[in-house]
């Protein structure tokens, strides 16, 4: 039986060191907020990881992929499928998320006659309103909007198709602020390269290039599931557990955190905060976490984990209030999780007990994969 999807907000937590997290698409340098002194990592950056982790993964297709360098853009986005069936990519016409439809099509084409199929009244001259019913809703049948909700992507985060007669724009039922901050403060580093190949034709050495680096950072990605719009595009709850899974993996060295900017990443802690009706809100749930760095230090000279507290206080908090259904856990870190609730303070007040173990009690670990549901049931 499916579990049912709850509102949710989630708080990842990750590490970085020595490497670019999110660096600027014109200046490939890091996105930084000179005023906080903090670095920024983008949704879309987010997406990616889980995206690429997941390209593939049990047979996982993914809507919008990295663009082929054999693929050209044209102006013309009036692609049709029997066009471009037999073209090669850099022949295709369209926009590039028309020939993305035209390619699933092509995929799943049994499919698509399947479904038309159902749609058609058994009996062509039937003149029931029924019968009518049913091939008008066959002459309406959005093949783009098809194919598209068979993409874990798509599921998870929406997308738009700009073909011409199949127009569609899902809003994805999880989304990620569209800038999250470091917790801690950070000072760039330049970091000189050098090149073993001449920039140019002539040229008697290589070139040398400045970048900025981050030494380190603690990065929190803020997030939300909102179950109404998961209708729209059929996300599941194992689909959001695919999610959390290319989350955590994605950003850990797996897929496009494996590359020379990016490696030196490792998750730390993943939140499910869920509420217990639909229209309910915690304010501030991106200032529930916090860290207190050790022996005087400064946010700029953190250098790891070993360097600083975390303070769940505020969390834990929330976790008592009536709005909450339960706050669901997942990490890798020995020890993190006890941290999560050692600031209960211990009180003679037998109502203050009582509150901090139903604060507990709400805690849940959190499965990312099916090993992890089945080291739960035998915990159990």
């Amino acid at each position: 039986m499916a579990t049912e999807l709850k509102k949710s907000e989630i708080l990842f937590l990750y590490e970085t060191q020595y490497n670019i997290p999110n660096g600027d698409p014109f200046t490939g340098e890091q996105r930084y907020d000179e005023e906080t002194k903090k670095i920024l990592v983008s949704d879309v950056r987010i997406k990616r990881y889980v995206r690429d982790y997941l390209d593939g993964k049990n047979d996982q297709i993914i809507y919008i992929k990295q663009k082929s360098n054999d693929i050209v853009d044209t102006e013309d986005s009036e692609s049709e499928s029997a066009d471009n069936e037999n073209n090669n990519n850099d022949t295709k016409k369209g926009s590039g998320s028309a020939r993305r439809i035209d390619e699933l099509v092509n995929h799943f084409i049994n499919e698509i006659k399947e479904e038309k199929k159902k749609l058609q009244p058994n009996d062509e001259n039937a003149k029931t309103e029924a019968s009518k019913k049913k091939k008008k809703n066959a002459t309406k049948f959005n093949e783009a909007l098809f194919v598209m909700k068979k993409c874990i992507d798509v599921k998870l985060f929406g997308g738009i198709s700009t073909k011409k007669n199949n127009a569609v724009n899902l809003t994805g039922p999880v989304q990620f602020s569209l800038l999250n901050s470091s917790l801690n403060k950070v000072d760039l580093r330049p970091h000189q390269n050098t090149t073993c190949f001449e920039s140019k034709q002539g040229n008697k050495q290589g070139s040398i290039g400045t970048t900025t680096l981050v030494p380190y950072s603690l990065m929190q990605i803020h997030g939300w599931v909102n179950p109404k719009v998961a209708e729209s595009t059929g996300m599941t709850d194992d689909d959001l557990r695919l999610m959390y899974e290319g989350l955590w993996y994605g950003t850990s060295g797996e897929g496009s955190s494996f590359s020379r900017s990016k490696v030196g990443q490792d998750a730390l802690l993943l939140l499910q905060i869920e509420y217990k009706q639909p229209n309910q809100k915690i304010y501030g749930v991106d200032r529930l976490i916090s860290i207190k760095p050790k022996e005087g230090k400064r946010g700029e000279q953190l250098r790891s984990m070993d360097d600083y507290d975390f303070d769940f206080s505020k969390l834990l908090e929330v976790a008592k209030s009536d709005k909450v259904e339960r706050i669901k856990y997942y990490t890798e870190i020995d020890g993190l999780d006890k941290k999560l609730w050692s600031s209960l303070v211990v009180s003679d007040s037998n109502k203050k007990l009582k509150e901090d173990a139903e604060a507990k009690n709400k805690f849940e670990k959190l499965t990312i994969t099916k090993s992890d549901e089945e080291k739960n049931k035998n915990a159990n």
